[in-house]
């Protein structure tokens, strides 16, 4: 029951109340029952009055309560499309968290890549410097080194130019040292005999000893360079032993005398002989 029907009943009941008060009081006073129920301002005037009343009540009730129905299906009809709405804005709302979950698990994927891709650029940012510096410093290298090859490159072409004047100077040398071996040959010249007297670098041996003579035979000759006058160092295993005077000379051998003044041993056979001594 709704309120407004609650609140014509209690008036009803309030209505009666008063009805049965009237008339306990009627009988009370032991007045005239037709008078009071039938004459003007009776209860019969009275009930009328209060059933019409009472109609009129209850039409009014029962436009109140068709209000009510009506009202009550429009708001019925409003909320339905209330939870239409507020289930379709639900829905959205859903659909709108779940996008916002899916964007955020997406804006912490992307942190995380950007995370990465920040330290990955400060590592090639690093990288990068090293390389700079190292491209510095191999430019630097390349720069001396291009200088150097100029330097290089100009000392070549002098030294191109030295050589063709070297060259050139050779050439001229080597004619002349062919027109003097021409020279020499026409005119018997042994071009390795020493110029000042000194003989060939020659070595030999002691063969024979004549020591009441103090002289001695070695094998050298003049074949090998050995003139009169020649001086030959005598050695032993490497100990120098004394020194000779040639005195004469054949083709394969000579014969020279013992210079006491620096015998430093006795001359023995087979000991070797030199024409110097280093």
């Amino acid at each position: 029951m709704t309120l407004l029907g609650k609140s014509f009943t209690v008036i009803i009941l309030v209505l009666s109340l008063t009805f049965m008060v009237l008339a306990l009081a009627v009988n009370a006073s032991h007045r005239n029952w037709r008078d009071m129920v039938m004459g003007p301002g009776g209860l019969k005037e009275n009930i009328q009055t209060l059933e019409s009343t009472n109609q009129q009540l209850r039409d009014a009730r029962n436009d109140i309560q068709a209000d009510l129905a009506r009202e009550q299906a429009a708001r019925r009809t409003a909320l339905a499309a209330l939870q239409t709405q507020y289930d379709q804005t639900n829905e959205e709302l859903q659909k709108s968290q779940a996008t916002v979950e899916t964007l955020e698990a997406k804006n912490t994927v992307l942190s995380q890549t950007d995370l990465s891709r920040a330290q990955s650029l400060e590592e090639l940012t690093a990288e990068t410097a090293v390389l700079r510096e190292q491209i510095r410093s191999e430019q630097k290298s390349r720069d001396d080194l291009f200088t150097q090859t100029l330097k290089l490159t100009d000392q070549m072409n002098e030294l191109r130019g030295i050589v063709q004047i070297q060259r050139e100077r050779n050439e001229q040398l080597l004619a002349q040292v062919t027109r003097y071996k021409e020279v020499v040959d026409s005119k018997g010249i042994d071009i390795h005999e020493p110029l000042d007297g000194a003989p060939p670098e020659r070595n030999g041996t002691v063969l024979v000893i004549n020591r009441p003579r103090k002289l001695v035979e070695v094998s050298i000759g003049y074949d090998d360079g050995l003139r009169k006058g020649h001086r030959l160092e005598v050695t032993r295993d490497g100990r120098y032993v004394g020194k000779l005077q040639v005195l004469q000379v054949e083709p394969d051998h000579a014969v020279a005398s013992i210079l006491s003044d620096y015998s430093q041993g006795i001359i023995k056979e087979n000991d070797r002989v030199d024409t110097s001594i280093d």
